[in-house]
């Protein structure tokens, strides 16, 4: 399938967009497609995607044409809603189902297809005709000055509006994503499945990265490694951000009461696995000392094995909820013993700008700009999570400074209302550069 158009490269030669938002510049029309849609924004691709597209939509005009992704609105009236609060922001928002999310036996079927297909299943499972032949038709009568791809799998999307500049995100360099879970896959079948997909994942990345006119990533580490894989992609760092206004201390209630909490989506395989590294690694050694200890984890999907541990009044699961910030404030600290996954922590942001004090891995942590013992403490293994836990506990001095220094830290540089501003920026440079390069 054809992806970006070819014409010569203008712009610098370093690989890296230097960002210098202008002022009383015209709007820009911008397409904006997305594997998901992005209401409401409870976490994850969610809410960086929804985030974005609201600081993009205050300063330029956006068409949204979207999949929807039935294990985050599984009804028509859940669509229709998000439809109507999403055309609060957009001038024209279109959304089409994804055939091969209707049902588990779908998405196993394309699933086991793209073992033996030469594309990664990121790509295979965002095939839609339906969703391919409206963009078809829209180039014909439509203008853009910049089309926004929302993830690398939805790139073959963009093939009818040739010579159109394409800002590419990457919520994650998926590639390395693929490759981390093989490698602590443990059944062999699996093992392979991800290694195999993890191999075309970068084939793919390094294909149509070139392409783009710009690569959004997370981190500056994210960049580096997109880097690796496509030396000549330009990328520029639009970190996750958060909204400090709406996630702020005691914004709920009473703030530090005691407990620990984790957040997070529980269908994702990072965070299951964080989750059971904790009950079987961590918690025991914890009620070992003090059994009246309490833990909460918050997200939507746990696995039936996460819902049978809450059969212990000390653990608490509460599956998908509306408002994640009564959970958080009412916890005294937050931990993540994340161990695999890429790209950077909206769950932690959220944490940060509440004022909690983090127990977490560095990969946790990785690609914020944060340091050990000023904004959080770092531990690695199940002897370091419990004395870290410990510590805090026992030093309420130690959990203020530590959340104060964390939420100071994502108001000067984490608030959206910064993110947009560089967002704005990229998207304004990437604009004035002509597509380069196929992908087939």
């Amino acid at each position: 399938m054809a992806g970006f158009g070819r014409s010569a490269p203008n712009m610098q030669e370093d690989r890296a967009v230097s960002v210098r938002p202008q002022t009383a510049e015209r709007r820009l029309r911008i397409l904006w497609l997305s594997h998901l849609v992005p209401y409401p924004p409870t976490g994850g691709n969610l809410q960086r995607s929804y985030h974005l597209l609201r600081q993009a939509a205050r300063r330029h005009q956006v068409h949204l044409v979207s999949l929807n992704m039935r294990a985050v609105l599984p009804t028509r009236d859940l669509v229709d809603d998000a439809v109507r609060e999403l055309s609060r922001l957009c001038a024209r928002v279109d959304v089409f189902p994804n055939p091969w999310d209707r049902s588990s036996l779908h998405r196993l079927a394309i699933a086991g297809l793209s073992f033996f297909h030469p594309q990664p299943y990121d790509r295979n499972w965002l095939r839609s005709a339906k969703m391919r032949t409206y963009l078809e038709s829209i180039a014909g009568t439509e203008t853009f000055d910049l089309i926004h791809v929302d993830t690398v799998g939805l790139v073959p999307y963009v093939a009818p509006f040739d010579g159109v500049p394409v800002a590419l995100n990457h919520h994650n360099v998926e590639s390395q994503l693929a490759r981390r879970r093989a490698e602590r896959e443990e059944h062999p079948f699996r093992r392979l499945y991800f290694r195999r997909d993890a191999d075309k994942l970068q084939r793919l990345e390094r294909r149509v990265c070139a392409g783009a006119a710009v690569n959004l990533t997370v981190s500056e580490l994210d960049g580096a490694r997109l880097g690796e894989i496509a030396p000549a992609a330009r990328t520029c760092v639009i970190e996750n951000g958060v909204d400090v206004d709406y996630f702020r201390p005691g914004v709920s209630g009473p703030s530090d009461t005691g407990g620990l909490v984790f957040a997070g989506t529980l269908s994702w395989y990072p965070n299951q696995e964080a989750v059971r590294y904790f009950l079987r690694e961590i918690w025991p050694a914890l009620l070992e000392d003090d059994p009246r200890r309490h833990v909460t984890f918050v997200g939507r999907d746990p696995p039936a094995d996460l819902q049978a541990a809450a059969q212990d009044a000390r653990i608490s699961v509460t599956g998908r909820v509306d408002d994640v910030r009564p959970y958080l404030d009412a916890a005294s600290i937050y931990v993540c013993p994340i161990r695999d996954g890429g790209g950077t922590r909206l769950k932690i942001l959220d944490a940060f700008a509440m004022a909690k004090p983090l127990v977490a891995t560095a990969l946790a942590v990785e690609g914020l700009d944060v340091q050990d013992e000023r904004h959080y403490l770092r531990a690695e293994t199940p002897g370091e999570f419990v004395a870290q836990i410990r510590r805090l506990e026992g030093d309420a001095p130690l959990r203020k400074r530590l959340g104060q220094a964390a939420r100071d830290l994502v108001v000067e540089r984490y608030a959206w209302d910064v993110i947009g501003r560089k967002l704005d920026g990229a998207y304004r440079q990437a604009a004035r550069i002509a597509p380069r390069g196929q992908a087939r």
